[in-house]
């Protein structure tokens, strides 16, 4: 009996208390924006995963304090949702939410005002409540501070990580001042960590500092990774500089030539294959896409049966040249060896069928039924297929 009145006692105590502490509008999202311009205030959005520890932590031992209830539920429209689930998917892509919990604090045009990102204790989350709302700290104010030349290494840091979601740019150009003010003082981890998320281009001043504090940067982070970074920096840069988005073309002398210089001639080849395919498929200039692809998948084994027969289908609906619709016959063949379906002897089939090889044709189309028979397939169309070959 003494058990059940203990746990009696806590189940109601929880529920009682928990009225004392923030209470959060079971609304749509449009609604609680509304609300919130109606009753001109922000929107505190609690944006969480059910699977997320330290969501479940700010969940049982903030949310629920009257102190906290005191003051979110006087100043915020309050609100919650789930970011895997029914609307919350939506918000997550709206927002770019990949951390949990993240802390939005949003107006009534749902505009971030602020945001923060994980688990904090009751005073931490207060005091950021009344900072959200401290006219100083607020996000155009801040910026306006800046370019006015504040340079405080709290306040630059802060501001870049309250805009590196929204405004890229702006938060590296934050950063590139950062690290001037810091140039004597010895890097940390997490100097360490903004210098290459901010770093994008070997163009880019951030870069100057990673050069010159390579030494430093070696100490925190494994020299192999540092290596990758830095190598990958390079070609994303080549890249760049490759690709004319005007006129919608890629200079293939210099990204090789200088890819060259980075990974060897072979990789570099390699490299621009891919990326011309890829480019050239995208922007729908199938001419140069062919002559690329043809060169990326030269040795077909290399490559899995499902790629191999992506791109042998992408053939059939867009190469009229016979001789690379033979490579898409090699393709095709290498990605029936590796993986024999109705799906993969369907567009060899129909590969023969535009390079007028009935017979062929008609022997893929069968075998294509055949297995899709054997596997509860769908074949209408290839059906369709094998009629125009009669």
């Amino acid at each position: 009996m003494y058990r059940f009145f203990k746990i009696f006692f806590f189940l109601f105590s929880a529920c009682f208390f928990a009225q004392d502490g923030i209470k959060f509008e079971n609304e749509t999202f449009q609604n609680i924006l509304n609300k919130a311009k109606k009753e001109n205030k922000l929107v505190f959005m609690d944006a969480y995963a059910s699977w997320c520890g330290p969501c479940k932590l700010l969940e049982r031992n903030v949310f629920p304090v009257k102190e906290v209830g005191d003051y979110y539920n006087a100043n915020f429209i309050n609100s919650r949702f789930d970011m895997e689930k029914g609307e919350g998917r939506d918000i997550a892509r709206k927002y770019g939410i990949n951390s949990f919990p993240s802390l939005l604090f949003l107006n009534g045009n749902g505009e971030v005002v602020f945001k923060g990102l994980g688990y904090m204790e009751v005073s931490d989350f207060i005091s950021m409540g009344k900072d959200v709302l401290d006219p100083e700290n607020k996000l155009e104010k801040r910026i306006e501070k800046f370019h006015a030349g504040e340079n405080n290494p709290e306040f630059l840091m802060k501001l870049m990580k309250d805009t590196s979601q929204n405004d890229f740019i702006f938060a590296q150009k934050v950063s590139e001042r950062y690290f001037k003010v810091i140039e004597k003082n010895e890097l940390t981890k997490d100097d360490a960590g903004i210098l290459l998320y901010f770093t994008k281009s070997t163009d880019d001043e951030n870069f100057k500092i990673f050069e010159k504090r390579k030494p430093e940067l070696l100490k925190i982070i494994p020299e192999n990774v540092l290596n990758d970074f830095e190598k990958q920096l390079r070609l994303t840069t080549i890249i760049q500089k490759a690709i004319d988005y005007t006129n919608v073309k890629i200079d293939n002398n210099y990204l090789v030539t200088e890819a060259t210089k980075v990974i060897g001639d072979k990789d570099a080849k390699t490299l621009s294959s891919k990326l011309r395919k890829d480019f050239y498929f995208n922007n729908k200039d199938f001419s140069e896409y062919e002559k690329a692809a043809v060169e990326y998948y030269e040795v077909p084994v290399d490559f899995s049966a499902e790629e191999l027969n992506k791109i042998s289908w992408d053939f059939f609906l867009y190469v009229s040249n016979p001789s690379s619709l033979q490579k898409a016959v090699d393709w095709s063949l290498e990605a029936i060896k590796k993986q024999e379906d109705n799906i993969n002897t369907d567009t060899l089939a129909r590969i023969y069928y535009k390079l007028n090889d009935k017979k062929n044709a008609k022997k893929w189309a069968e075998r294509s039924i055949e297995l899709a028979k054997k596997n509860n397939a769908e074949y209408t169309s290839t059906e369709e297929l094998l009629k125009n070959l009669k």
